[in-house]
């Protein structure tokens, strides 16, 4: 869905970046026989360039760029796409029609955009840290109240709540062992920034949940899980947001049930071959 990433990182690409972008939309049947630097020739840039566009949109390079527009070009959906918002004078039928599709788009263009690697990332900081502070604002607190509980499930020291001094009380106790997780769609919340910030200077490892393209938050968090930029409909009811930051976590919560159930597996299996070995080894 190179379509959908580059809308959502638009704002944060240069004059030269969004050139080339425009190109590679221009040019998708021919692009896949294209080399980094045929590419860079055509439009006058640096292989650097192209490069940075890449890794804005969530690649690892020019090829995985390639492979996922070749890729997405024999899956093209048919689907009608929600073009207006919810209408006060709209039935409960075409509501409840409204936000199917409202909720069903937003979770598949999270699920378009994740980056893996991140995502890893984001399991491996939070299975290693001693203690967690969770912080989000609104309808994002709501969301993380359900990580909280999520990773309760899993036996973590995880701590959310609404009240930002209490949370910035808890991160100055915090050190390299632990991890603070920011979830702000807009990037901006400001308690957030302050939290990050206090994490950046004591060497405290951390997650933001938010919206692709440059933000204050996105520059302080040490691992990005992306939810998807467009809400269209009023941010009293921030239904797309909400949805794509449920899906982040679902997907960042499942993860990390495989991860430990396979660790206590394994330990079961080493306990039970160590009573194995010394039932038969007595002296």
């Amino acid at each position: 869905m190179l379509d959908l990433k580059l809308r959502e990182v638009n704002n944060s690409l240069s004059a030269k970046e969004r050139f080339v972008a425009d190109y590679i939309l221009a040019n998708k049947s021919s692009l896949k026989s294209m080399s980094i630097q045929s590419l860079a020739k055509a439009n006058n840039v640096s292989t650097t360039t192209i490069l940075r566009l890449c890794h804005k949109l969530g690649y690892q390079g020019f090829s995985d760029l390639k492979i996922d527009l070749i890729t997405s070009a024999g899956n093209r959906k048919h689907d009608n796409i929600l073009q207006e918002d919810i209408n006060l004078d709209d039935s409960i039928e075409a509501v409840n029609r409204k936000i199917h599709l409202i909720e069903k788009s937003s979770i598949d263009e999270t699920h378009a955009i994740v980056n893996v690697e991140q995502l890893e990332q984001a399991t491996r900081l939070i299975r290693n840290s001693n203690k967690i502070i969770i912080y989000g604002a609104g309808s994002s607190g709501l969301v993380g109240k359900e990580l909280e509980y999520q990773l309760i499930k899993i036996k973590k020291d995880v701590s959310c709540h609404p009240d930002y001094s209490i949370q910035y009380s808890i991160a100055n106790t915090l050190d390299k062992n632990d991890l603070v997780i920011i979830i702000s769609h807009s990037g901006e919340n400001l308690e957030g920034v302050k939290l990050l910030t206090v994490a950046q200077q004591l060497g405290v490892p951390s997650i933001a949940i938010t919206k692709m393209g440059q933000s204050r938050i996105s520059a302080l968090a040490s691992v990005l899980l992306h939810t998807i930029t467009s809400e269209s409909i009023s941010r009293l009811i921030p239904i797309r947001s909400k949805m794509s930051q449920l899906s982040v976590i679902n997907m960042l919560v499942t993860n990390l049930f495989i991860q430990q159930y396979d660790e206590r597996l394994l330990k079961q299996i080493q306990n039970r071959a160590e009573r194995f070995y010394n039932q038969n080894h007595k002296s």
